[in-house]
């Protein structure tokens, strides 16, 4: 519980980091947009390409594609719940697409995959990583649509999901790859949450700090987001015989806040940001308590 509540501070100081920022216009708007581009272009590719490739300890090629598989459902099962239940907000049709997002797709990656790792061990910061393969290809095609409007098939191949892909492969066939190479990837790739955090936090400072706590959509939106897909995730899963590490990655992936990807998407291609901003700071700031009580009462 302590590692989970850990966590999330360090990302809540990233985001104060990049709200004094941009209060002190040190960041600013085009820097805001430029560091977006970074993180989903460059630095979050080596992330998972030393993520995969670095964590995983004896899994087999069965475990790789019933992850993968699993991780599909996952996400499939939260678009189904998204458009039962988004429309019940009954949202301006502008930001319908934001709520749909957010509810089908969580931060796997910045918080989902080191609570994961510090909550449950063994393989979850490698099924963690694997998941981020169809996540990333769902945010860069369906997701971008969904935030902005616009389906840009030429970035649906992106570089964080073709790096995920590439170290899959190379696990699977078990091809060794030197240390400096997967030492590199790593040390680039830990700029990924920090500078993800500067830009929510960025974003969240070109805001009036009134208007964060007036969408009252967010209340039913968090309810659902940090409770209910990880109630049904963990609900489906006991009919199954799955590795308990992978199924305790899957139910904390599917409690996980909103999804810090879209704020950079939106920057990057168009869409409500702020909106997608306030989402992601109101249910980060409640799975202070969500997510450790996840780790007490289903994990131990």
């Amino acid at each position: 519980m302590s590692a989970a509540l850990h966590q999330i501070a360090i990302i809540f100081i990233g985001i104060l980091a990049g709200f004094i920022c941009r209060k002190a216009k040190v960041l600013t708007e085009e820097g805001t947009a430029t560091i977006s581009g970074i993180v989903v272009k460059i630095i979050l590719p080596f992330y998972l390409f030393s993520a995969i490739l670095k964590s995983g300890d004896g899994v087999d090629s069965r475990g790789v594609f019933l992850a993968l598989g699993l991780s599909c459902g996952m996400f499939l099962m939260s678009g189904l719940v998204a458009l039962l239940v988004v429309p019940l907000l009954k949202a301006p049709k502008d930001d319908r697409g934001v709520y749909l997002f957010e509810t089908m797709c969580g931060n796997v990656t910045y918080i989902g995959i080191p609570v994961c790792a510090a909550i449950l061990g063994g393989n979850a910061a490698f099924y963690a990583s694997l998941l981020n393969i169809p996540y990333n290809l769902l945010c860069f095609s369906l997701g971008i649509w969904l935030l902005a409007g616009k389906l840009p098939l030429k970035k649906i191949l992106n570089p964080a999901f073709l790096a995920g892909v590439a170290a899959a492969i190379l696990y699977l066939l078990r091809v060794p790859v030197p240390a400096v190479i997967l030492d590199g990837c790593s040390f680039i790739g830990q700029a990924t949450s920090p500078c993800a955090m500067l830009v929510i936090g960025s974003v969240l400072g070109s805001v009036p700090f009134r208007e964060i706590f007036t969408e009252w959509r967010a209340v039913p939106y968090v309810a659902l987001r940090l409770v209910g897909l990880g109630a049904l995730t963990a609900l489906l899963l006991s009919f199954l015989p799955v590795d308990p590490v992978l199924k305790g990655v899957l139910i904390l992936m599917a409690s996980m806040p909103a999804a810090t990807n879209s704020t950079m998407l939106c920057t990057i291609y168009g869409g409500n940001r702020a909106l997608s901003a306030k989402l992601i700071f109101l249910s980060t700031a409640l799975s202070v308590v969500t997510i450790p009580l996840w780790a007490a009462l289903y994990f131990g």
